[in-house]
C-alpha cells in the first residue's frame, strides 16, 4: 500500500473516532430522547441488534433503534408493511434510527462513509465485482444513498459501493457527508420502491438477456399503447381492480429496445397480483418467461406468500409457460394453502416458508 493510501486511511479512522465520539456527545440528550420514546411506543427490546457483513466479509453486529413491531401472525403482524408504524416512519424518515450506530463506528466496525452493512447470508450472492464492496469498511452513509437511497436497485447499488471503493479519500466523504445532510433533511429515498425497506438480494439477475429497470417517465404511454395492439400479449392481475401498492417494470434486450412490461400490485401485502404486457412486435415465449420469472423473483424478494395472475384463454402457449413456471390453476374461489381468495380462472403461485409450491 502506497504511502498516500495508508495516510489517507489513518485521517480517515481519525475523523471517524472524533466525529463518532463529538456525535454521542452532543446527541446525547436526542439520543436518551429517542431511547424513551422507543421503549413507550414500541416496547422493549429499545435496540434493534443484527449480524452484519464488515470489511473482508467480517460478521459484527450492528445496532440501531427499533423502528417495527414484533411479529405477530396471530394477530396478522406479519410483512414489514404491517410491522411498520408511523413511529417507526418517522424515525427513519429523520435517521434518527441509526445513531447508535456511531457506536460501531467508535469500535471500529463501521465507518462514518462506506458502503452499507448488509446480511451475512448474502455474501456467497455477490459477484466478484460485487464483493469488491467489502474492501473498506461498511459506512453509517455512503454514495449509494446519497443517489437515491433505498430507491436503487441492488445492481445500481453495488456499482456505486465499489466506485466508492475505487474513489474514496476525505474530500469525497466529506462530500457525501454534506449530502447525506441535505437528503435526511429533504427525506428523500427513505423506503424502497414500495415497500418499507430494500427487498431481499437473492444474487446476479438471471441471465435471460433482459435488462430491468423501474418503468421510466418518458415510456408512461408505452403499456397502454401495446394494450390497445391486437397481437399484444396482455396478461392481466387476477384483481383488475387491484391498484393499491403498483410498481411496473420494463425490459430491454440486448439492442435496448423496451420488449415487455411486468407489473405487481399489492405491495407491501403478502399477496401480489401481477401483469404482463409484450410489445407486439417482439413477443416469443421466451421473452414471456423471463419477465414472469422476474416478476416471480420480486415476489420472493418481498416476501409475498403467492402471486397471482390471469391469463386469458386464446393464450395458450402463455398458459403453458405459466404452468411449466410453476403456477397453479385455480377453479376454486378459496385456495387454502395460500390463505387469501384466488379468483376463478387466475394463475397463482405459491411460496411458503422459503420454499416454492
Amino acid at each position: 500500500m502506497r504511502l498516500s493510501q495508508r495516510l489517507n486511511l489513518s485521517l480517515k479512522r481519525a475523523l471517524d473516532v472524533v466525529g463518532a465520539g463529538v456525535g454521542l456527545i452532543v446527541l446525547a440528550p436526542v439520543i436518551g430522547a429517542v431511547w424513551l420514546s422507543v421503549r413507550i411506543k414500541l416496547g422493549s427490546p429499545v435496540l434493534f441488534a443484527q449480524p452484519r457483513l464488515g470489511r473482508d466479509g467480517q460478521v459484527f453486529t450492528l445496532h440501531k433503534f427499533r423502528t417495527m413491531l414484533e411479529p405477530d401472525p396471530d394477530h396478522g403482524i406479519v410483512t414489514d408493511h404491517q410491522r411498520m408504524t408511523p413511529f417507526g416512519r418517522r424515525l427513519r424518515a429523520t435517521s434518527l434510527d441509526e445513531l447508535p450506530t456511531l457506536l460501531n463506528v467508535l469500535k471500529g466496525e463501521m465507518s462514518l462513509v462506506g458502503p452499507r452493512p448488509l446480511l451475512p447470508e448474502y455474501l456467497p450472492r455477490y459477484t466478484p465485482h460485487q464483493a469488491r464492496r467489502h474492501e473498506v469498511r461498511p459506512g453509517i452513509t455512503g454514495l449509494a444513498q446519497v443517489h437515491g437511497r433505498n430507491q436503487l436497485g441492488w445492481d445500481q447499488r453495488f456499482d456505486l459501493d465499489v466506485e466508492y471503493v475505487d474513489r474514496h479519500n476525505l474530500l469525497l466523504d466529506v462530500l457525501i457527508m454534506a449530502r447525506t445532510i441535505f437528503s435526511v433533511l429533504s427525506r428523500t429515498g427513505v423506503e424502497g420502491e414500495a415497500t418499507v425497506a430494500m427487498a431481499e438480494f437473492l444474487g446476479p439477475a438471471p441471465d435471460d438477456g433482459l435488462t430491468e429497470q423501474i418503468l421510466p417517465e418518458q415510456w408512461h404511454d408505452l403499456r397502454d399503447q401495446w394494450q390497445r395492439e391486437a397481437l399484444a400479449t396482455n396478461i392481466h392481475s387476477a384483481r383488475r381492480e387491484s391498484t393499491a401498492g403498483t410498481r411496473y417494470w420494463v425490459y430491454l434486450n440486448d439492442e435496448h429496445i423496451p420488449v415487455g412490461i411486468g407489473g405487481l400490485s399489492g405491495l407491501g401485502g403478502l399477496h401480489l397480483d401481477a401483469s404482463v404486457v409484450m410489445n407486439p412486435e417482439h413477443q416469443n415465449d421466451q421473452v414471456f418467461q423471463a419477465v414472469l420469472n422476474r416478476l416471480m423473483n420480486r415476489g420472493r424478494a418481498l416476501e409475498a406468500r403467492h402471486i397471482a395472475l390471469c391469463v386469458p384463454g386464446a393464450n395458450g402457449t402463455q398458459r403453458e409457460v405459466a404452468w411449466n413456471l410453476g403456477f397453479a390453476y385455480s377453479t376454486d374461489q378459496t385456495t387454502p394453502e395460500m390463505g387469501t381468495n384466488v379468483p376463478p380462472g387466475a394463475y397463482s403461485y405459491a411460496f411458503t416458508e422459503g420454499t416454492e409450491h
